[in-house]
């Protein structure tokens, strides 16, 4: 669907690992996220005031049996982004600012 940000991971029976992706579809609004299973598939529908990510644990506990060894962590590659895109972007309204100014 998109680009995964966020992995929510638990250990279920027999040791096996389950996943439970949190993904952002840029093509759609800029924070439009969507839950998406690695292993079966269920991807909810959004429209609602629930945490995505107690939604997620949620779908691990009941779903898969999935309690244990649970973990939450965010895309490597999009932690890096952050710290290059903000003070890219700070230092374009800085610039922005003084050309303003003059």
């Amino acid at each position: 669907m998109g680009a995964a940000i966020r992995h929510f991971t638990a250990i279920g029976p027999g040791d096996q690992v389950f996943t439970v992706n949190v993904e952002r579809d840029f093509r759609y609004d800029p924070y439009r996220d969507f839950l998406v299973c690695a292993d079966c598939g269920w991807s909810p529908s959004l429209l609602t005031m629930r945490r995505i990510d107690d939604m997620a644990w949620e779908h691990l506990a009941g779903s898969h049996d999935a309690s244990r060894g649970r973990t939450d962590q965010e895309n490597e590659s999009f932690r890096k982004a952050r710290w290059v895109v903000l003070p890219l972007c700070a230092v374009l309204i800085i610039a922005l600012l003084v050309f303003l100014q003059s």
